[in-house]
This record gives structure tokens, C-alpha cells and sequence, in this order.
């Protein structure tokens, strides 16, 4: 009998997540497990390989029920060679064949993907974006990630590096990036990047409710701006207003290059609701260009912190 299921290990800095997906990408059973990164890169590839095997026990599957093991990785890489070849968080991880490595570990197919692009594909494949055939989606967080869906497939560029849209570049000569840009997407647009600007804007002389924090150094994020709007704060609300502006801007040019039925928005920033769909949508509408009815569809992701685990499952049938 055809094996019908696969494994998808979403491997982080602090915890490795993984599920087993039948075969309609339901998931029937879930673990995680910390890292223990600073332990080095062989024990971390060993507490995967031991993963892999809980995952199978947990789910009541022998191993030829297992169609092969998707692992969704940080950092650029090569998904051809199956080598990582620097992942942030993950000390010592520099020219790693994770591919190879935790196949003959676990005896099992092992398919490696980037984790942006394996959590989109895992909303093109069971969340927001099924029934679509081109999907581009943006993970709002510390950063910006991003996955490119053309055709029903992953869309990784000759140098496995497409769907960097957080390094798009907004602002010529504008902010610093670490990547070494400047006017990075992120830079302006990111959970991080909207309480930065903010915080910048109120030491500039401007006033907010938000002031007390700033003065005392006490850290705080997105959330307590989009909570500061919500009182009346004018800056919270112009700081806000502006990022979404800058996200309509990266889906206009998502656009015009790619043309997608859908654009979906992923990532802690979403939590927001109407309050950064609705101002992306118009100013969507004010920047976009009318000579053609080809705007894409803008929505938010639905499969949450499990679309990683999910897309990686599914990259290991062959998307």
C-alpha cells in the first residue's frame, strides 16, 4: 500500500515543531521539542531525527507509511543541494547538509526548504490560498519574510533566494538593513520596524502616549501602538498609517510583477484585524494603477503558527 503520510519539521532557533499531515494536509499529530542550539549542530540533528521518530509514534504509523519528511529551515540555502549555508539563531550552522545528514539519520526521504517559503506554501496548499494557482504571501514579524507561489509551485529563483519581499527596497537610500541595503521593506514595515519609528519620532520632539515608555528606555512593540491608536495617540495613528501605506506599495509592485490572484499577509502583525487589512486595502486603491482589472485579492493567512509545519509536509510530496 502507498504511503499516504508525511512529516513536517519547522526547525527554529529555540524549538523544533513538527506534525505528521495525512494525506489532505490534516494534521494528525503534533510535538515540539527545544533546540538546544549552543549544544552544537550534530545534537541538534540528532534531536530531529529522534523528532521524526516521536512524530511516527505519536501518529500510530510505521515507517513505510511515511511518504518522506519536509524540514522548513532558517537562512539562505541551496534546495537543490540540500545545504544550509548560514542559518541565523543556529550557532555554527555555516555550509550544513541538513538533507543528507538527517536522511541517512532517519532512513527517510528528506526534502529542505526555507521556512518563509515552506509556511507559504503550507497556506497555498491548506489555507488561505487554496483554489488559487498564484499566491505571494508576507509574514509580518521581527522582519519581513516571503514566499512566491506561480502555478501551484514554489517559485525559489536560479539562486534559491526569491521571495526576499522584505528586502524589497521602498525607500532609496533610506533606512540601514543589516542585510547591507538600505530602504529595506522590513525596515519600515516589520512588527520591530513600526515601534522603532515610532519610538525615533517621539526623541525627534514629537508627542505620544507612548512618551513615559520612551524617556524610561522600557521596551515595548506593535501592539502597544496599535493600542496607543486606539486611545486617539495622532503619532500612533500617522506611524500606523504609514505602514500600511508601505504594504500597499510592496503589493502594488507584487503586482506588477508577478501578477497574483492573491497577496495574503501572515505573521504577528495580522492580530491587528480590520485595523491593517482595511488602510492597506485603500491605499491599495490610491497607489495602484487603474488601466487594467488585474488587481490581486489581499487577505490574511488562516493556518497560524502551523502553516511552517504544514507546508513543509506538504514540499515532501513533490510541491
Amino acid at each position: 500500500m502507498a504511503a499516504t503520510h508525511t512529516i513536517g519539521i519547522d526547525l527554529g532557533g529555540t524549538n523544533i515543531k513538527g506534525g505528521v499531515c495525512d494525506a489532505d494536509l490534516r494534521l494528525v499529530a503534533q510535538h515540539a521539542i527545544p533546540t538546544e542550539a549552543e549544544r552544537g549542530v550534530e545534537h541538534v540533528l540528532t534531536r530531529m531525527a529522534g523528532l521524526v521518530d516521536e512524530l511516527r509514534r505519536r501518529a500510530n504509523l510505521r515507517r513505510d507509511e511515511i511518504a518522506g519528511v519536509g524540514v522548513g529551515a532558517p537562512g539562505p540555502m541551496s534546495h537543490a543541494e540540500g545545504i544550509i549555508h548560514s542559518a541565523p539563531n543556529l550557532p555554527g550552522w555555516v555550509k550544513v547538509p541538513l538533507r543528507d545528514r538527517l536522511t541517512r539519520l532517519t532512513t527517510m526521504t528528506v526534502v529542505l526548504e526555507n521556512d518563509a517559503n515552506a509556511a507559504a506554501f503550507g497556506e497555498y496548499a491548506a489555507g488561505a490560498g487554496q483554489g488559487v494557482r498564484d499566491m505571494v504571501m508576507l509574514t509580518l514579524g521581527t522582519g519581513i519574510g516571503g514566499g512566491i507561489v506561480l502555478d501551484g509551485k514554489l517559485w525559489r529563483g536560479r539562486f534559491d533566494n526569491a521571495g526576499e519581499i522584505g528586502h524589497m527596497v521602498i525607500v532609496p537610500d533610506g533606512r540601514p538593513c543589516p542585510c547591507g541595503q538600505r530602504g529595506c521593506l522590513e525596515r519600515y514595515a516589520s512588527a520591530n520596524a513600526v515601534a522603532e519609528r515610532l519610538r525615533e519620532a517621539v526623541q525627534a520632539g514629537e508627542s505620544s502616549v507612548l512618551q513615559a515608555l520612551v524617556t524610561a528606555g522600557t521596551p515595548f512593540d506593535a501592539r502597544d501602538v496599535v493600542a496607543a491608536l486606539e486611545r486617539g495617540d495622532r503619532l500612533a495613528a500617522r506611524i500606523w498609517d504609514e505602514t500600511c501605506a508601505y504594504l500597499a506599495l510592496s503589493v502594488v509592485n507584487i503586482q506588477h510583477l508577478l501578477n497574483p490572484e492573491l497577496v495574503v499577509f501572515a505573521g504577528g502583525l495580522i492580530n491587528a484585524g480590520a485595523r491593517l487589512l482595511d488602510p492597506i486595502g485603500r491605499h491599495f486603491e490610491r497607489l495602484s494603477w487603474k488601466i487594467a482589472p488585474d488587481a490581486p485579492r489581499i487577505a490574511f493567512a488562516t493556518l497560524g503558527t502551523d502553516a511552517g509545519t504544514i507546508g513543509a509536509a506538504a514540499l515532501a510530496r513533490g510541491g
